[in-house]
């Protein structure tokens, strides 16, 4: 097995089993002359090479390529590839193309025009934002066209881009994320970037936050920084793990309150880099104080914006005997139970607080909410349920942290999606999930994002779907669905997915119609994490529920239509879980 294909193993199996720790330094060396990465699994700084005297286009051009590997990452030497004119013209920083093999020859008699071709690529946008495939499968094409300048060939016309190949990507970036907030301002929404790892990566971190969210997820996302924050030179980081923010002006226009939010997000964005413990941000050199906290400020603090929402039950839910009920975490004792609605339920989906379910009955066509009881016979009874969506074939509800219930019905006519808020049902429309064939969705704790799986003639796929919010949260729309594939590839079944982090869903796969697997699904779509097949073992049954959670610690389970549990084991094997009596639709909340 190749080290970066055990490496993947590793990190994929801390995702799915809730302990996630991503390496962050290797074998540091300086080698100008040597391929980048040619030392094996360890990485190291790399200084390029500039133009060599007399070379040729093709050399200039091959030389120009590995130029774009440096590091940390610069482009000052690649600029000397190039002429005066292209020199200043040149904005690589505009995109990132990262490419599996390539092609360089001369693309005509004369020497003066060479042909890049790139294979198996793959582009990020300006903010790091995975965008995924590009070329659809024939690859890119560049001509490059070589002048003389001062008696050396020069190219004239490179690429906005920066240019690397795909082991370069995988050793020396890592997927950070950077955190903003609801429309609302109760809890952060991760937004995933790849950034070069190393002493680079609080700046281009707090470079990208004070970007602001895209343009394009208006109503999804908001930031609390001002616009024309900037932060002064750099953003380093002592031996003691303090990051030393300098930021201008602009941050003193917010109020206290503001100020905070501001602060969370810089300190859950930071939080990520290694070492870093705390933050000193300063402003003309005065440091800004938190009453109470004084600075620096540890970047642990904010937990109450915790996208994963930090108050949620673990309690794991489930149906007995018609019946919702819930589970003390990590026993079989029933600690809860939920007003039946005198017909047996087949799914159910509970909120954060485990103090109210949204059930399904067992023909589909109901959906009642039922609020929490208490147990033994002196206890008042719960107050009845209530009907809230009458339909066709409802699947399982998912909650969100401003108490909604989401629901897809699937009608005859195809998918239809709609929420619940406050006793009333309003359908939305839903570009790319209304009208297909929707089997399974989940929903984000913190509410920006829908993901569903669509059953097509050539297989399953995942989609998603980001949420728009208005006033208190309201949903007041869809984003149009984009795929969402799996870390691994393509799969012919899908039966059931559920969030692992809040940047990941653990999937529920049928490699047979007999056998299960769970793999891995990044909220980007970026499949750069893994080149393997598996996370954990195949189950020798088949399991059709998944039951996952973005809590810290919580298992990971596989239920059967028998209402038998497996549980995942750190060691990636499967063990059936102690359980009394069979409990059926498990389930934690959300």
């Amino acid at each position: 097995m190749r080290p970066r294909t055990l490496a993947a193993l590793v990190a994929l199996l801390a995702l799915l089993t809730g302990c996630v720790s991503l390496p962050e330094t290797g074998a540091v060396r300086s080698d100008p002359d040597q391929e980048p990465g040619a030392h094996g699994a360890g990485w190291f700084d790399y200084t390029p090479s500039g133009p060599r005297p007399g070379a040729s286009p093709q050399k200039i051009v091959e030389d120009f390529l590995l130029s774009m590997q440096a590091s940390p990452q610069t482009t000052s030497v690649a600029r000397k590839f190039l002429t005066d004119e292209a020199r200043a013209g040149w904005f690589p920083e505009k995109a990132t193309l990262v490419y599996g093999a390539k092609l360089v020859s001369n693309a005509s008699e004369d020497a003066d025009t060479i042909e890049v071709g790139l294979e198996d690529a793959v582009q990020l946008d300006d903010r790091g934002t995975w965008l995924g495939a590009v070329g659809e499968g024939r690859g890119v094409r560049y001509r490059l066209e070589l002048v003389r300048e001062r008696g050396e060939w020069r190219i004239a016309n490179p690429p906005d881009a920066l240019v690397i190949p795909r082991s370069h990507f995988e050793t020396r970036y890592q997927q950070y994320f950077v955190y903003f907030f609801d429309p609302t301002g109760r809890v952060l929404v991760p937004e995933p970037t790849y950034l070069p790892r190393g002493e680079q990566a609080a700046t281009l971190l707090v470079r990208r936050l004070l970007r602001g969210p895209h343009p394009a997820l208006e109503g999804v996302l908001r930031s609390y920084i001002p616009g024309g924050t900037e932060y002064v030179l750099s953003v380093p980081v002592s031996q003691d793990g303090v990051a030393e923010v300098a930021l201008n002006a602009q941050l003193l226009r917010l109020d206290a309150d503001d100020r905070q939010m501001a602060l969370a997000q810089l300190a859950w964005t930071l939080r990520q880099v290694s070492g870093l413990d705390s933050m000193r941000v300063t402003v003309d050199g005065s440091p800004i104080d938190i009453p109470g906290a004084g600075s620096p400020q540890s970047v642990s603090s904010w937990a109450q914006h915790d996208p994963s929402i930090h108050w949620a039950s673990q309690e794991l839910l489930g149906i007995r005997d018609g019946e919702a009920v819930a589970l003390e975490p990590g026993r079989n004792e029933v600690v809860g139970r939920f007003a039946a609605p005198g017909t047996p339920l087949r799914a159910l989906g509970a909120d954060l607080a485990a103090e109210r379910v949204a059930g399904v009955t067992q023909d589909g066509s109901t959906v009642v909410l039922a609020p929490r009881g208490g147990l033994g016979r002196d206890a008042p009874d719960p107050e009845a349920p209530a009907v809230v969506h009458r339909g066709s074939d409802v699947l399982r509800p998912a909650w969100d942290v401003f108490g909604q219930v989401w629901l897809i019905d699937r009608t005859p006519a195809g998918a239809s999606v709609s929420v619940v808020r406050d006793g009333e049902t309003s359908e939305l429309e839903a570009p790319g999930i209304e009208g297909e064939d929707i089997s399974s969705f989940v929903v984000s704790r913190d509410g920006s994002r829908l993901v569903a799986v669509v059953r097509g003639r050539s297989g399953d796929q995942l989609v998603v779907a980001r949420v728009q919010r208005g006033e208190g949260g309201r949903v007041r729309g869809l984003t149009r669905a984009v795929d969402l594939p799996l870390a691994q590839g393509g799969v012919d079944e899908i039966r059931d997915l559920a969030w692992r982090t809040s940047e990941s869903l653990a999937v529920l796969t049928g490699p047979t119609p007999e056998s299960s697997q769970v793999l891995l699904a990044l909220v980007d779509g970026s499949t750069a994490v893994a080149d393997v097949d598996t996370t954990a073992e195949i189950l020798r049954r088949r399991a059709v529920h998944l039951v996952a959670s973005p809590s810290s610690g919580t298992p990971v389970f596989l239920g059967t239509e028998e209402g038998e549990l497996y549980e995942l084991g750190g060691d990636g094997q499967w063990a059936q879980a102690s359980t009394e009596e069979p409990l059926r639709a498990p389930t934690f909340v959300g």
